[in-house]
Parts: structure tokens; sequence; C-alpha cells
């Protein structure tokens, strides 16, 4: 389906949405956390300093002139998703741009089980 020119692109973003949902809904069912990042430049950019090296495709080993990084492609989008990640951790959860995941609509996000208003025990 993804060869038909006219909707290619709305096939793959319905899949890729997909596969995001199912991502999230796992990672709140066993208490894991599951931060979305932007995937822009993830490969072409350095993960050792941050330069970004235009590659094609087919270029497959990232090579960084500036500090002399050698490494496979996957492997250094892969640290720049992680360093993306771990830089946004502190939000996760949050749904601060308030994109609430479809399963969670209505569901506890609370992981402990605790009602959100509770109060504060008495001293």
């Amino acid at each position: 389906m993804v060869r038909n020119r006219h909707l290619a692109k709305s096939i793959s973003d319905a899949g890729w949405s997909t596969f995001r949902s199912w991502l999230e809904y796992f990672g709140h069912k066993y208490g894991k956390v599951t931060i979305a990042v932007p995937p822009h430049n993830t490969s072409q950019n350095c993960s050792n300093c941050g330069e970004k090296v235009g590659k094609s495709l087919s270029t497959r080993t990232h090579v960084c002139p500036d500090c002399g990084l050698v490494a496979d492609r996957d492997v250094n989008a892969g640290i720049n998703i992680l360093k993306l990640g771990l830089c946004t951790a502190g939000h996760a959860g949050t749904y601060a741009w308030g994109d609430l995941p479809s399963w969670a609509v209505g569901a506890s996000l609370l992981s402990n089980g605790e009602s959100p208003n509770q109060e504060s025990p008495r001293l």
C-alpha cells in the first residue's frame, strides 16, 4: 500500500502514529517511561560534538570531520535520540503539550494507584 504515490505519506504517518500509541500504552502498562523526541537530523548531527554532517541515505557510516568520530549511522542516531530523551525526561508523563494519548483518556495516570485528590496526612 505504501507504494501508492498518492497515499504513501498518509499510510506511513498512520503507521507511525499507531506504533507510537502502542509504545506509550505498553510503557504505561509496565511502568516504563516513554518519551517521544523529534527525529529531525538525529542521524545527521554528530553525537560527540553536535556538528551537522550531511550525508545521503546510502551512507551507512557517520564520519565527523570536526571531531573525528567514526560510528555506524544508526548507532550515532541512537545516541542522539537517547540524549534528546534524557534531556526531556524531567517532563515525562506530564503531557504538557496537551497531547494526552487516546488510551489514557479517562484513566488514572498515577502509577501507584492513589487518588489524585488525596489530602495530606495529619500530623
